[in-house]
C-alpha cells in the first residue's frame, strides 16, 4: 500500500490508503487533496479572521488615550461679569489609570482568541481532507462498480445468447429466452443509472476546489488496499493529542480569559486631569488638578462576573461529554473499519473465487440441459452480488478510515507514517 502524507501543518500527518497508478491515473488522491487545500475558499477565510485577530490584539494592548481639555469661566454674564473680562480659561491634559489588571487581561483575552482561530484552521483542514478523501473514494468506488456492471452487461448478452440459440433448437423454453432478455435490459438500466451518479460525484468532488464542473476523467487508486489498524487504546492516545481536544483546551482558557476580564472591570478607573487656569482680569496663571473615582463599580458589576464563572465551571462537564461524543465516534468508525477489512479478505480469498467457479460448472450444466435457467441465473446473481458487496465492504472500510484519521490527525497505520 501507498501512502499520501498531507502536511496541512507541521502535526499533521494524513495516510490516505489508495495507491495511484502513473499509468492509469486521471486524478489522484494526493492532487485532489492539494487542488483542495489550496483553493477551497472555507479555508481562504482563516488568513483574514487571522488578520482581524491581530488588529483586535493591537488595541487590546493600547494603554488609555489623553483628551485635551479646554474650560472658559465668566463669560458673558451680568453686570461686572459681563464681556470677556473677568472670563477665566483653564487648559489641562486628562487620561485614566487603569486598575486591577485591565490591559494585561484584555490582552490574554486577544491571544486566547488568535490562537483559537489556528486552532480553527486546522480543524478545518482536517475536515477539509476527510471530504476529499470520503468524496474521491466514493467516485473510485463507484467506477469499480460501473466495472461490475460492465461485467454483468457482458454476462446478460452472453446469457441471451446462450439462452436464445437453446430456444431455437427447442432445447429450451421460449421463456427461458424472455427471461433473459429482461434480466439484460434490467442490467442495462442499472449501468445507466450508476453512469448518472457516477459523474454527479465527480462534480461534488471538483466543488471542493472550487470548480464549477469535473476537469477530469477518471480518479487513480486502490480501493482494496487496506492498512493495518492500530489498537484502540493506541487511537484515543493519538485523540488526546489531535487540535479536536487542544480545541476544548482552548474554550477553558477563553472562558477563564474572559471571567479575567470580568473580574478586572470591578477595579474602578481612577479619572486624572492637570492642568494651568489663567484669570483674565489680573493676567495671573494657577496649576489645577482634579481625579475622580467612581463609587460603588464592583457592585454593578458583579452580575457579569457571575455569569462568567458559571460558564468557566460549566466548562469542564462539556469538555467532558465532547470527550465521550469522540471516543464513542472513534470507537463505532475503528470496529466498523475492522469489520469491513475481514469481509473485504474473505470476500478475496474465499467467496467470489468459489463463486466465480460455481457460475461456470452451473452454465456447462445448463447448456447440457442438467440445470435449470433459474439455477444458472441464481449463480449469476450471487457472484454479481458478492463482488458489489466486496465493493460495499471496501467503501466502507476506507470511508470509515478517513473518519478515524480525521480525528486523530494521523495516519491509521503508525507505520505508514512519514513526517516532514
Amino acid at each position: 500500500m501507498n501512502i499520501i502524507y498531507i502536511p496541512c501543518r507541521r502535526w499533521l500527518a494524513l495516510v490516505l490508503c489508495l495507491a495511484a497508478s502513473a499509468a492509469q491515473a486521471q486524478l489522484t488522491l494526493h492532487e485532489a487533496m492539494a487542488r483542495a487545500l489550496d483553493k477551497n475558499p472555507q479555508l481562504q477565510v482563516f488568513p483574514f479572521r487571522e488578520q482581524a485577530a491581530e488588529g483586535r490584539r493591537e488595541s487590546a494592548t493600547l494603554r488609555p488615550g489623553y483628551t485635551l481639555g479646554i474650560e472658559a469661566e465668566n463669560l458673558a454674564g451680568s453686570g461686572g461679569f459681563s464681556g470677556t473680562d473677568k472670563a477665566e480659561y483653564s487648559l489641562s491634559i486628562g487620561s485614566v489609570i487603569e486598575l486591577g489588571g485591565k490591559r494585561s487581561a484584555r490582552t490574554a483575552l486577544a491571544d486566547t482568541r488568535y490562537a483559537q482561530i489556528a486552532l480553527e484552521r486546522d480543524i478545518a483542514a482536517l475536515d477539509l481532507v476527510a471530504s476529499v478523501t470520503q468524496g474521491f473514494v466514493t467516485v473510485l468506488s463507484l467506477q469499480q462498480q460501473i466495472e461490475v456492471e460492465e461485467r454483468a452487461l457482458k454476462l446478460a448478452n452472453e446469457t441471451l445468447a446462450v439462452v436464445s440459440q437453446l430456444a431455437r433448437k427447442g432445447a429450451a423454453p421460449e421463456a427461458d429466452r424472455l427471461r433473459a432478455k429482461a434480466q439484460q435490459a434490467q442490467v442495462e438500466l442499472n449501468f445507466a443509472a450508476l453512469q448518472a451518479e457516477y459523474n454527479a460525484d465527480k462534480h461534488a468532488l471538483a466543488t471542493l476546489w472550487g470548480e464549477d464542473e469535473a476537469r477530469f476523467q477518471r480518479v487513480s487508486g486502490d480501493l482494496f488496499s487496506l492498512p493495518a489498524s492500530a489498537d484502540f487504546i493506541e487511537l484515543w492516545r493519538r485523540v488526546e493529542s489531535s487540535p479536536g481536544i487542544a480545541m476544548l483546551t482552548s474554550e477553558q482558557r477563553m472562558a477563564e480569559a474572559e471571567l479575567a476580564l470580568i473580574r478586572s472591570q470591578s477595579s474602578a478607573n481612577i479619572g486624572w486631569r492637570l492642568g494651568v487656569r489663567r484669570d483674565q482680569f489680573s493676567g495671573d496663571s494657577g496649576l489645577i488638578a482634579s481625579m475622580e473615582l467612581p463609587l460603588f463599580s464592583a457592585g454593578r458589576n458583579r452580575g457579569e462576573e457571575k455569569v462568567a464563572r458559571a460558564d468557566l465551571e460549566s466548562q469542564a462537564y462539556r469538555q467532558q461529554d465532547a470527550r465521550l461524543a469522540l471516543r464513542k465516534g472513534l470507537y463505532r468508525a475503528w470496529k466498523i473499519f475492522q469489520q469491513s477489512q475481514l469481509a473485504v479478505s474473505s470476500l478475496q480469498t474465499d467467496i467470489i473465487p468459489a463463486l466465480e467457479s460455481a457460475q461456470s460448472q452451473t452454465r456447462q450444466a445448463y447448456e447440457q440441459g442438467r440445470y435449470r435457467y433459474t439455477d444458472w441465473l441464481a449463480v449469476q446473481n450471487e457472484l454479481l452480488d458478492a463482488q458489489r458487496r466486496l465493493i460495499s465492504e471496501a467503501t466502507n472500510a476506507l470511508h470509515n478510515q478517513a473518519m478515524i484519521e480525521q480525528l486523530t490527525a494521523t495516519p491509521l497505520s503508525e507505520e505508514n507514517r512519514h513526517d516532514k
